[in-house]
């Protein structure tokens, strides 16, 4: 049971991101992110108590898949339904936004980590307070990372983000990477499939 967890942590995938990250300094950094909301005024506000509902109730609903799929199903769509009045909150909205405004770069998303593009180098050590969203299911994401090495881009489109950097998630809630992990499992799981559709289509 172990090893099959660690397998959905292990691997990763190339991923349509929007992204923002700011450095922060080593002091910010272990801190903490909920003392980092609490300075912005984010930690009691309606958005991060919406945010951690939210990787909580899709941890749950993955479990209840295996159970009862259509149960499930029923209550993805009262989520659903939920949500689209939820994203209407101005707090809500404009965090979205303020991501969804940026351009997406394809990026290589894993469970403990992740490669961006960046505008220009960072060294190693470099702390980051990081916010993406993922655009094949709309899941926002904020943690912070600590930059492991430089690299090159996962994809090389773009001149005006020349450099790119292997980071290290660091204080993710451990709801939140589930959601994560759920994500990245999905993924493969469909590329998987839509492999197998093709292999048959040819033979």
């Amino acid at each position: 049971m172990n090893s099959g967890r660690e397998n959905r942590r292990s691997f990763r995938i190339r991923e349509t991101v929007y992204l923002k990250y700011e450095v922060i300094s080593d002091r910010e950094f272990h801190q903490g992110l909920d003392r980092r909301k609490i300075r912005l005024g984010a930690s009691s506000g309606i958005r991060s108590q919406i945010l951690d509902l939210d990787t909580r109730f899709a941890e749950k609903l993955f479990l209840l898949k295996g159970e009862s799929s259509r149960v499930a199903e029923c209550l993805a769509l009262l989520n659903d339904k939920l949500n689209t009045v939820i994203e209407q909150f101005p707090d809500l909205r404009a965090s979205k936004a303020s991501l969804a405004s940026s351009e997406p770069q394809t990026c290589e998303v894993g469970a403990d980590g992740m490669i961006f593009a960046t505008d220009k180098p960072y060294a190693a050590g470099t702390k980051l307070a990081l916010r993406f969203l993922l655009a094949a299911d709309n899941r926002y994401i904020e943690t912070f990372c600590n930059v492991v090495r430089d690299t090159e881009p996962v994809d090389e489109s773009d001149p005006a983000k020349p450099f790119a950097v292997a980071v290290e998630f660091q204080g993710m809630k451990p709801a939140q990477k589930e959601i994560l992990i759920q994500h990245l499992f999905n993924r493969e799981s469909e590329t998987l499939r839509m492999r197998r559709l093709n292999i048959e289509a040819m033979s």
